[in-house]
This record gives C-alpha cells, structure tokens and sequence, in this order.
C-alpha cells in the first residue's frame, strides 16, 4: 500500500504535537525542560501573585492552549493568577491533523506567606559605606559618618527609608568609624573616630561635649541607653582589650560601674542593647583576623554592674562586626565577618526573647552576607541599611513582623497511605510566651500536637483537603495558615 502523498510528491509530514520548550516568567521549572518528560513544576515565593507560561510547539502551527485558553505558539499565556499552595496549568498540543494531541502540566507551588525582607531602595543618595553611626530620632532613620573606605562625617535621614536627605556634618576631622552613638535626653550623640562626644538636637547643628571621656579613644567599643544613662563598655586602645563598663546621664561626667566584668575583654561592636529592664551584651570579639576570636556568649545585667551569663554558646557561628537590635520584643542578631574556618561574610538572622533559646529566621528574600550594617528599628520594622557585603553597599532593606506569624512553610503534597508530616511553627506573639497549635479545618486523619505544631496522618485516598492552623498563647493572640494539602495515588 502506498504512503499517501502531498501534491508536490513527498509523504505527508507526521502529525506533531510536542512542544520544543516551556518557560516561566518567575522561577524556573523542576526538573529542566526535557523533550520527553510531560510533568513540571516551579517553586515560587509567596509574593508572586500571578505568573505567565510560553510553552513553544515543534510545529508552529499547531494549536497550542493553557488551561483551555488557545494560545499562539512562544507567545506567553497569563499573566495567571496563583492561589497559595498548589496551582495545576494544563497545556494541550494539538497537531495539524486536528486529531493527535498531547497534554503537559507544570504544577506552580506558591509559598504560604512568613516574614519576608522587601528591598526598598537598591542604591541610596550617600555614598556606600561600613562602619556608620545610625540612630532612630525624631521619626526619622539617621546616619552617621562610616568608612567608604575613607572616613566620613556626614549625616543623613530619612523617614522611608527610599528619600534621604543630608542634614549636615559632624565637625569630627578624624572622621566616623564604628561609633558609640545614643539617643538620650532630646538629642543625638556619636563619637569620632578619636573619641570626642558630640551632641546634636536636629542633626545640622553639632556640639562638642567633651573630649575627656575616661573612654576615649577606644575602637569597638558597646555602647546603649538604658535606665536613664548612657552606657560604654569593652573596647580595644593602644594595644590593650577592655572589660569594664562605664554610665553618664550627662555625656560629660562618666562613673565606673564595673572594673572588671566577668566576661572576658572584648570589642562589643553593636552588640550592647537593652531588652525587657536589662543591659545585654551578645558575643563579640577581637578585630585580628588570624587567630580569629569570637565569643558567643550573651550576658545579662539588670544594673551594668552585676552580670549573669545567659548562654555559653549561643547557635549561631562566632563573628565580629555584627550587630543587635531589640524588634518585636525580642534580641536581633544581624550580620558579621569571620576568618576562620572560612573567610565570610554573614546574612544569617538569628532572634531570641530570652538571649539563651535562639531561632534562626528564614525568608524568601535576603539581603547578600555583610558586616559592619546599619540596622534600625523604625516604623514597625526592622531595617537593615548599607554595609561591607565586597563591595560596600548603599542599599536598604525592610523586614516587618505584623505580631504572632507563621515562620514555616507547609508540606503541600503527599502519596497516598504515606505519613504526612509537618512542623508548623509559628513566633513573634507580643508576650513572647509559649505558642500551642490546634487543626481549625482538616480531614479527619489529620491531626495537630498541641505543644509542638507537628501536623500528621496518613492519608487513605487521594484528593484535596482544606487545612487550616492556628496558633495561639495564653494572651489570647491568635494567627492562622491557610493551605490545600493534594494527596496523590502512587
């Protein structure tokens, strides 16, 4: 029998109905596209409301659609919208023939929503900088001097943290580096690099204090307002290493609280704040590189005299040139530099309500590893601004918490007669208290403990099941995570 023919003689060309490629607009697909495989998916983050499919046919003019949607060939379907959890897109080749087809998925898995860093601005007005004073004043984020690598003294705020203006300069002719810096009795205050005390009450006109301080001069020194004072304590001069701790109401007259503190001399760099009636001081270190020495220690005063260890090592890895901030009722811990065992930078965040039970937060978006950042608490907001990330940066970050969230992610598929599990943790309730977990909407397999958030059973039949979790403590702050668990037959 013989083949049938097109008018200029050769065979009729097979029927086509494969696709060439598939791409999305925002993630990338799960496995690569393989001319063989049918079946896809892209992980995207929680703040992707929607995403379009190009799926491009071998045959051109073949009938291509997403979803039941004709589309032309490399031509971009969408943008479609995403729900939380699992989206299913079906395309559907249809060959020349109108007869052969073939049908490809590509599942979408958008993320539940958890704290997320949000990038405000890319490059701010001042030049990159480490190593800066910053201060929250007067509504407004300031900054104060750094290391470019020169050493500056200019100062600029912002209210936004994306619009800044300069409000003039420190008259400090050595220059700003890793100051000590407070807000205190209606003004700003940071010291040059050469240990004068300035003070100022709108950031253009500046003041010296005193060029005195029993202090003066030191390099890394901690330093923070609390019980009505002003407080300095470690710090590296001519060769020596501190320990002792110093108060001033009035930036002039400096008393002794403490000779000799029982943690070991260090350089405290931003890692002096005060939290819940008390000073704390988290780890620290020495500015050599090689050895390298990092503490990860933290360290509790009720009146910076007498000082209780909290932990003697802390989780996250020993680094100099970090920094703390109080946020939501808990201890920050953000950035840092170690050389030893490797030479890094560090973008890890680590919080903790009580300085010895530390949780390490995870998020979609991050800023790249640095130290010697600005960090500010403003806002409703932590904010995380400039730094040494190789090359300096200028860039502004913003992380806010709205109260008790979920920090973990749900497992959104699972086999069918396999145990499903998942550790639903949930953080940030405003008494710091514990948090207790109960299942709102669930199958009837499905199950939450209590105490620790594990979600688990297994199911005995495909489907989709509605889930919903709560999170609560004994004040009564709730938060719930919502997600569609798909349950899939082998």
């Amino acid at each position: 029998m013989q083949a049938k023919t097109q008018c200029g003689g050769g065979p009729a060309p097979r029927p086509d109905a494969s696709l060439r490629g598939i791409e999305v607009s925002v993630g990338a697909l799960v496995p690569g596209f393989s001319p063989d495989r049918t079946s896809y998916a892209v992980v995207l983050p929680s703040g992707v409301e929607a995403v379009s499919i190009t799926p491009a046919a071998n045959d051109p003019d073949a009938a291509v659609s997403v979803n039941s949607a004709a589309v032309q060939s490399g031509q971009a379907a969408g943008p479609l919208r995403l729900e939380t959890g699992r989206n299913v897109f079906r395309i559907e080749v249809r060959a020349q023939d109108g007869q052969t087809s073939r049908g490809y998925e590509v599942k979408a898995l958008r993320a539940c929503p958890t704290p997320n860093w949000v990038k405000v601005a890319d490059a701010a007005p001042w030049a990159p900088r480490d190593s800066a004073g910053e201060l929250v004043f007067a509504g407004r984020m300031w900054l104060l001097g750094g290391y470019t690598p020169g050493l500056l003294s200019d100062v600029w705020c912002s209210s936004d943290g994306l619009a800044w203006e300069q409000a003039g300069n420190v008259p400090s002719e050595s220059g700003i580096n890793i100051p000590l810096n407070f807000v205190h009795a209606g003004r700003m205050w940071v010291t040059g690099n050469d240990g004068r005390l300035f003070a100022s009450e709108d950031g253009a006109r500046w003041t010296m204090v005193t060029d005195k301080a029993p202090w003066a001069g030191r390099y890394a020194a901690g330093g923070t307002t609390f019980a009505g004072r002003m407080w300095v304590m470690g710090g590296l001069a001519k060769g020596t290493i501190y320990n002792d701790v110093w108060s001033s109401a009035d930036g002039v007259n400096w008393t002794l609280e403490v000779a000799n503190a029982p943690w070991s001399r260090r350089q405290a760099f931003g890692n002096v704040v005060a939290h819940g009636g008390s000073l704390w001081l988290v780890g620290g270190g020495i500015t050599v590189y090689q050895p390298f020495k990092a503490y990860r220690d933290v360290w509790r005063s009720p009146d910076g005299r007498d000082w209780t260890k909290v932990t003697d090592c802390a989780p996250w890895p020993a680094r100099i040139w970090s920094c703390c901030a109080v946020y939501r009722n808990r201890i920050w811990l953000l950035g840092g530099f170690r050389a030893q065992p490797t030479w890094n930078n560090f973008n890890d965040i680590w919080y903790s309500a009580d300085g010895a039970d530390w949780k390490q937060l995870v998020s979609e978006n991050l800023w790249e590893p640095r130290h010697e950042l600005s960090a500010y608490v403003h806002q409703d907001a932590l904010w995380v601004v400039g730094g040494n990330a190789w090359p300096l940066k200028s860039d502004v970050w913003r992380l806010h918490v709205p109260g008790l969230t979920f920090t973990s992610q749900p497992v959104l598929e699972e086999f069918v007669h396999a145990e499903y599990s998942y550790a639903a943790q949930a953080d940030f309730n405003r008494s710091a208290g514990a948090v207790r977990y109960r299942l709102i909407e669930g199958p009837a397999w499905l199950k939450a403990e209590p105490e620790t958030g594990l979600v688990r059973g297994t199911p005995p039949a495909p489907g989709d099941f509605k889930v919903t979790v709560e999170a609560f403590d004994d004040a009564g702050e709730t938060a719930r995570q919502f997600y569609t668990l798909h349950v899939i037959s082998i």
